[in-house]
């Protein structure tokens, strides 16, 4: 399953709220601990997908606990290094009027104004190295999109780390590196169908049985039809 990819587990157990918290807390806890080892690239991904869970549950339980979950749905952002989910977390807030007038809101909009310029301009950098490999593809191209993404992998966010790498190793064949990117990516956005249909896929040419339970389980989490054409 997607866990031996990447040592992280993307889903909880159901859907339900209380599958949900848990799961959250865990990945809290997995990604504190990778941090402590000196993981931090990992740890980021751990926290993103912390960070999209918090979000589910804003949106599946509206008013409920409103301030802690922006809040702390804030701090994983910050940890995550995704600062957009930050200011989409703000603007959140902005909307909701037991939130906007809040002290944390003018705290955090001066941290996104600090630090989203950064991020932007670091997956500009990345994308530009990237689509460098896509006109003129070669190793030497790919190392560069590499040793990019490796500069910005303990600081920035990982879903443009991991998505683009997936990408190259994909062109290039690289069946198990891009099983580990897309691995990644399902646990920061964990209810994306592509990038869990794409995981399977790579994971039949290596192993079909870790295939077949990847399969399984988001059979459980999605229903049985998930596999269908979009």
């Amino acid at each position: 399953m997607i866990s031996e990819a990447c040592g992280l587990c993307a889903w909880p157990a159901s859907l339900e709220v209380g599958d949900v918290q848990r799961h959250k807390s865990a990945l809290m806890d997995v990604a504190l601990q990778m941090r402590a080892e000196g993981k931090d690239p990992l740890a980021r991904v751990a926290f993103r997908g912390a960070l999209y869970w918090q979000r589910w549950l804003l949106t599946k339980e509206p008013g409920l606990h409103e301030e802690a979950r922006v809040v702390s749905g804030l701090e994983f952002a910050r940890e995550a290094g995704d600062w957009k989910e930050a200011d989409m977390l703000l603007a959140h807030a902005d909307r909701s009027s037991a939130l906007a007038e809040l002290p944390f809101v003018d705290h955090w909009k001066k941290l996104v104004a600090e630090h989203l310029p950064e991020q932007v301009s670091d997956e500009h950098e990345l994308e530009a190295a990237f689509q460098e490999f896509r006109r003129h593809p070669s190793e030497a191209a790919a190392e560069n999109v590499r040793r990019c993404a490796t500069a910005i992998a303990p600081l920035g966010s990982p879903v443009a780390v991991h998505s683009l790498l997936a990408r190259v190793a994909v062109d290039l064949g690289q069946t198990e590196e891009a099983e580990f990117h897309l691995a990644a990516l399902v646990v920061c956005r964990p209810l994306w169908i592509p990038y869990v249909v794409q995981l399977a896929e790579h994971q039949a040419k290596l192993d079909l049985p870790r295939a077949l339970r990847t399969i399984e389980a988001a059979r459980r989490l999605f229903g049985p039809d998930f596999w269908l054409p979009l």
